[in-house]
């Protein structure tokens, strides 16, 4: 009984070890039933996807804006056109994916931009290199460095104050387009220095107003040159014609003293102080600006405009008894005085309130704004022609004028011709009025001026740009110095005017033909640049009318430096 049970506990030992075993996966069988379970329980991965998006920055895709593509595989880059411009590749951020027809594998969701590279010439570097080249010959061909004088032509003559003013305004643009870095840098800051001394052999010491008397005035003065104390009492005075012998010392008549050669030298006098930081240039700038409201302002019923030439403010006399009106000896407000008195007024106002000033100017400085904004007005509502939209030349005033509450009795006849300058010089006013005004928070104001300043400027590209000289370009006709006013008024208006940049374009290109198809042996361009040389007969060496004269010449070369900056 005993050994009976012995033998059966042996047994169920055995029987529960074997139980344990197959728990554990000790037998076949077992084993393939759990591997097929679990077969059976898995799901197939999902198919993972990128999308690939492009950014042609301006320019247009040829495809798809995006695509979806499969992980690990791969694309082909599309092409993209853009005018004036040739894609150079996609870009996510700063690498490089690729380029047109290449393959790409994204590694997740991604932006590819276009980059483009321009097909056009570099028209700052090209313009900037031909003003500079021109600048160097007009040294060379006009400019006598010893006696601080220049030739009215390559063969001779002495210009007068108005042509010699260019030479100034085409260095001063030459700058405009440097830093002090510029390998010619320092030669034309001292080729600017010796015309300052040049422009200096018109400065008037004293005034005859008939016979021996002098003229006198108990509230201003006749400023030391680059004096000013601030005030509008300081006066400047250029004369039409020079003393070779010395500076500051010439002794003029009214009859030789002309407000808008006044106002073309305070120009240059105004950016050579913006070149060579000089305070005694903005000085000398102001005090002929003085002078000019001073002497040459007429304020009577809303005609605020300028005067033309002193002595003819006083007279009004017809030609011999016929009607016929001459500026020369009847009193006259002229555009060209007078926009540009608007324009150096509002330049000057924003240079008299530099810090560095300390507050000199304030009270003046208020003054001339004020005065800016009442003559541009005259521009606008009495000198523009409503029809074209441009500035007429010039109106002349009826004897008693002032005494007459009529304005249409108080001109006497308008002078209904057209000129580039006077358009181009108005349209710069407009400028610095519109930027002033924005400056100033005014902005119902400056929204009158974006208005006119919008369609002066399509008035004027209609106006003087003829299409009909040679078929695809612009001609200006053949006084280069009158068209560079038109180029800086629509540069000036660009930046809040974007229908300027084509009229531009169109004087860019018209310049190029000039460059490149009417440059004579002496390397000189005709002024006439689509017209060429043919379009001129007079080359006497004193004359005024040879294409080859100094403000004709050098206002050539000032429009290829205003072309540098712009495009620079």
């Amino acid at each position: 009984m005993r050994k009976f049970a012995k033998v059966l506990a042996a047994t169920f030992s055995f029987v529960f070890l074997c139980s344990v075993f197959a728990s554990c996966g000790g037998g076949t069988d077992s084993s393939s039933g759990s591997s097929s379970s679990e077969s059976t329980s898995q799901t197939t991965p999902e198919t993972v996807y990128y999308t690939v998006t492009y950014d042609a920055d301006g320019g247009s895709l040829d495809g798809e804006t995006s695509v979806r593509v499969e992980k690990g595989k791969s694309i082909t880059l599309p092409s993209a056109e853009k005018q004036d411009y040739k894609l150079s590749g996609w870009y996510n951020g700063e690498t490089l994916a690729g380029t047109e027809g290449e393959t790409y594998t994204p590694s997740g969701d991604v932006t590819l931009k276009a980059r483009w590279e321009s097909t056009l010439p570099d028209y700052a570097a090209v313009n900037e290199a031909r003003a500079i080249e021109y600048g160097k010959l007009i040294k060379e061909l006009y400019w006598n460095s010893d006696t601080k004088l220049s030739k009215l032509t390559p063969d001779g003559g002495a210009p007068y104050c108005w042509p010699f003013t260019e030479q100034l305004s085409m260095v001063n643009g030459i700058l405009l387009t440097m830093d002090e870095t510029h390998e010619d840098y320092e030669f034309f800051c001292d080729y600017l220095v010796e015309l300052i001394e040049g422009i200096r052999h018109y400065r008037v010491k004293t005034v005859n107003m008939s016979g021996s008397e002098a003229w006198e005035n108990s509230e201003h003065f006749m400023a030391e040159f680059g004096e000013n104390d601030g005030s509008a009492n300081s006066y400047a005075i250029y004369n039409s014609g020079r003393n070779d012998g010395a500076v500051d010392s010439v002794s003029a008549g009214l009859d030789g003293i002309f407000f808008d050669d006044n106002v073309w030298v305070a120009k240059e006098f105004y950016y050579a102080y913006i070149n060579l930081g000089d305070v005694k240039y903005l000085n000398e700038s102001i005090n002929i600006l003085n002078w000019i409201v001073g002497e040459g302002y007429e304020e009577t019923k809303g005609l605020n405009g300028i005067y033309w030439k002193w002595a003819a403010k006083f007279k009004f006399e017809d030609k011999a008894g016929g009607g016929g009106l001459d500026d020369n000896n009847h009193a006259s407000l002229n555009a060209c005085s007078s926009a540009p008195t608007a324009m150096m007024l509002v330049k000057l106002y924003n240079a008299m309130g530099d810090e560095s000033l300390n507050g000199k100017f304030e009270i003046l400085r208020a003054d001339y704004l004020a005065k800016a904004q009442n003559i541009y007005e005259f521009c606008y509502s009495v000198l523009r022609n409503p029809e074209s939209g441009c500035l007429r030349d010039k109106i002349f005033l009826s004897e008693g004028f002032e005494n007459m509450t009529d304005q249409n009795q108080q001109i006497q006849l308008v002078d209904q011709q057209e000129l580039a300058y006077n358009t181009g010089t108005f349209m710069t006013a407009g400028a610095e009025l519109y930027n002033q005004a924005v400056a100033a928070g005014k902005d119902a104001v400056a929204k009158v001026y974006l208005s006119r300043n919008e369609k002066v400027a399509e008035d004027a590209d209609k106006k003087f740009a003829n299409t009909q000289v040679v078929q695809g370009e612009y001609s200006y006709g053949n006084h280069s110095w009158f068209t560079s006013f038109l180029l800086e008024g629509f540069i000036d208006l660009s930046d809040s005017v974007p229908a300027c940049a084509e009229y531009i374009e169109h004087m860019r290109s018209s310049l190029d033909y000039a460059w490149n198809n009417n440059r004579a042996e002496d390397k000189l361009v005709s002024p006439a640049w689509i017209e060429g040389w043919d379009s001129f007969s007079d080359n006497g060496v004193n004359s005024e009318g040879n294409p080859r004269q100094i403000l004709l010449q050098s206002a050539n070369a000032h429009c290829y430096a205003m072309l540098a900056r712009y495009y620079a």
